[in-house]
């Protein structure tokens, strides 16, 4: 169809579309005549460009979206990051307005800053949902203020880590990984986290209470079925990521120096994850695994 049908069944103008074809969204076939010829799939692109920009995406955020699955999500992500971030600020206004202490709100906007620096850089270094869970559960330590110079160094640590790092998955272990993890949001990674806590808290009562449970995993574990399923294979390639990347070596230590909480939580995980070990020496990998 040409521009004036294509313009009528997408409800888009004429001057939109002309925008959308400049930058590279949709590319109709040039005719012979050098009008431009829209096809079905052409006019259905243009549909879901519009529902896009009607939903606030930029034009790069649109280029990626259309993809759908993980990157639809990995947008909607970035959105609540900024309606958070929005909420956050709000608060440091309200603040300001009763106590009048300046120092305070440039800690706190630091602070704020930074936590949607990192968190967006998570979900653009890490593919699909293993992004957005890693800048959940990161993020969760990043609301303290900052308060020295050595904080600010290990925050520019952080950036320049997750600014050269990329997670490239085999088609099959990504698509593994976003059927597994549909549905997960904040208040699932919350609950992972709670449980999680519970255990470091008093690993020697969690490990006996699931003692059977553990004991069953760890066979899984060393199962030559495991190893060759997706799961098996998908915790082989993360290890393998980390190892290479300097996962372990540079972003956790330079997350500990940045936040103090994250210290805290870490350094239990570290302990719990030493009694795990010395109960079941045999195991490869213990609870410090998603750090």
């Amino acid at each position: 169809m040409l521009m004036h049908e294509a313009c009528r069944v997408s409800g888009l103008t004429k001057k939109a579309v002309d925008y959308y074809v400049a930058q590279g969204l949709v590319q109709p076939e040039l005719l012979g005549n050098g009008y431009r010829g829209f096809s079905e799939g052409d006019v259905e692109r243009l549909k879901r460009i519009s529902t896009l920009r009607r939903l606030g995406l930029p034009v790069q955020e649109i280029r990626t979206a259309l993809d759908g699955g993980q990157m639809l999500a990995a947008a909607a992500r970035r959105r609540a990051l900024a309606a958070e971030a929005e909420e956050a600020r709000a608060k440091v206004l309200r603040r300001l307005a009763e106590t009048g202490d300046w120092s305070d709100a440039d800690a706190q906007l630091e602070a704020l800053e930074q936590k949607q620096t990192i968190q967006e850089r998570l979900l653009t270094a890490f593919p699909g949902y293993y992004g957005q869970y890693v800048s959940l559960h990161f993020g969760r330590y990043l609301n303290g203020p900052v308060t020295s110079e050595a904080q600010r160094k290990a925050f520019a640590e952080v950036v320049a880590f997750l600014d050269r790092v990329s997670l490239h998955l085999p088609p099959e272990l990504q698509e593994y990984l976003d059927e597994t993890a549909k549905g997960l949001d904040g208040a699932l990674v919350e609950a992972v986290q709670a449980d999680v806590d519970n255990a470091v808290q008093d690993i020697e009562a969690y490990l006996t209470a699931h003692q059977e449970e553990l004991e069953q995993y760890l066979r899984l574990k060393e199962s030559g079925e495991f190893q060759q399923s997706q799961a098996g294979r998908l915790a082989a390639e993360l290890r393998r990521f980390q190892a290479a990347a300097g996962y372990r070596d540079i972003l956790i230590p330079a997350m500990k120096r940045l936040s103090p909480a994250y210290r805290a939580y870490h350094d239990a995980l570290e302990q719990a994850n030493r009694v795990f070990l010395e109960r079941y020496p045999g195991a490869a990998n213990g609870p410090e695994a998603d750090g």
